[in-house]
């Protein structure tokens, strides 16, 4: 699981740097407290004190998740702004 807890990480942190603080924000919080808490109190119920084990690992594997979807919704955005940009390069040089 560490693979996703890094790639997990490091989506935080590249959508902070793209100047999306709320998107980060919100996919740290859903990992630690709605995934995080919310499995580590229903898994026990399923899997006794192993599910507490289990917990983090779902957490993680779920934070990937949302985290892969936010991460694509970014780089469409980005694409559309550069297509934005150029369009607008365009128009600019073709009136001078």
């Amino acid at each position: 699981m560490m693979i996703f807890a890094c790639v997990n990480k490091a989506c935080f942190i590249f959508l902070q740097a793209m100047g999306k603080a709320v998107e980060s924000t919100a996919l740290s919080m859903i990992r630690e407290i709605v995934f995080g808490v919310g499995f580590a109190v229903i898994l026990p119920l399923f899997f006794g004190l192993d599910g507490v084990l289990y917990s983090m690992p779902v957490s993680d594997i779920l934070t990937f998740a949302v985290a892969m979807f936010l991460i694509i919704r970014t780089y469409k955005q980005l694409g559309a702004d550069k297509k934005e940009q150029h369009i607008g390069e365009l128009a600019s040089a073709s009136s001078h």
